[in-house]
């Protein structure tokens, strides 16, 4: 299919569009495009169709011949090499996206998450930017997630290990430090700005965590039934999960 999808642009492309058709960048924009395209109430297959078709606008170029039946020939066959070769894989990222949006909302303990874009470290005096909340992790990705190139994975466990809020927003909640996920020079980062992640917890949360009331999360493939005590403070009772 590659194979004929080169010989149909060689014979029907002028040399100037051959070589404004982004057709190598296809990898680099599906991994872009996917973060955003994720809606958790949708079905999967309009998110993957949804990634195909935006990258369809970025491969193929602007300002086409004036026969425009030669401009679908070549969108056509790109968008089936794209669909048969990229629609499982799309499919089995969507589907792990929403297994992990689905556990987040069940796991919560009521954390939020602010995306911070900034000059200078974050609550500086005179620090140039933006801060937006988010109620889950799934739904700041989907917004900011194609901003920075960083494996998403890991920042989300290195947020799920943070367990100290140290900065009182006198709203309630208490703050983490800034979790600096890109920094000026970085490679890929062509903003001029840092970016973190700040996780913030409900105040009352962090009294019962302080209790002893809950001091930690059931680790994977385990749930929590109810509570248990050890050594005079309370533990989740983590069983394992039923198949």
């Amino acid at each position: 299919m590659k194979d004929l999808i080169r010989r149909i642009i060689r014979e029907e492309l002028t040399p100037l569009v051959r070589r404004r058709l982004n057709f190598g960048d296809i990898d680099k924009l599906l991994n872009l495009y996917k973060i955003g395209a994720f809606k958790k109430n949708q079905p999967i297959e309009d998110s993957v169709s949804t990634v195909i078709t935006q990258v369809m606008y970025k491969v193929m170029p602007d300002n086409f011949e004036d026969d425009t039946t030669k401009y679908y020939k070549v969108w056509d066959e790109i968008k089936e090499y794209i669909t048969d070769n990229y629609s499982e894989e799309l499919t089995q990222y969507f589907e792990k996206r929403q297994r992990d949006a689905e556990e987040e909302e069940r796991s919560s303990t009521g954390e939020t998450y602010i995306f911070v874009k900034h000059d200078k470290p974050y609550g500086n005096r005179d620090w140039r930017g933006f801060a937006e909340g988010f109620n889950s992790f799934d739904e700041m990705i989907t917004k900011y997630g194609d901003w920075v190139d960083v494996d998403w994975d890991e920042v989300k466990n290195k947020l799920d290990s943070i367990n100290e809020y140290p900065e009182d927003t006198f709203s309630g909640t208490m703050n983490s430090r800034p979790l600096r996920i890109k920094s000026i020079g970085d490679e890929g980062n062509t903003w001029g700005y840092n970016f973190s992640i700040i996780k913030s917890m409900p105040k009352n949360r962090l009294k019962e965590i302080k209790e002893g009331e809950l001091t930690e999360r059931c680790w994977a493939g385990y749930t929590q039934k109810g509570m248990k005590t050890m050594f005079g403070k309370r533990y989740p009772n983590c069983v394992k999960k039923k198949k």
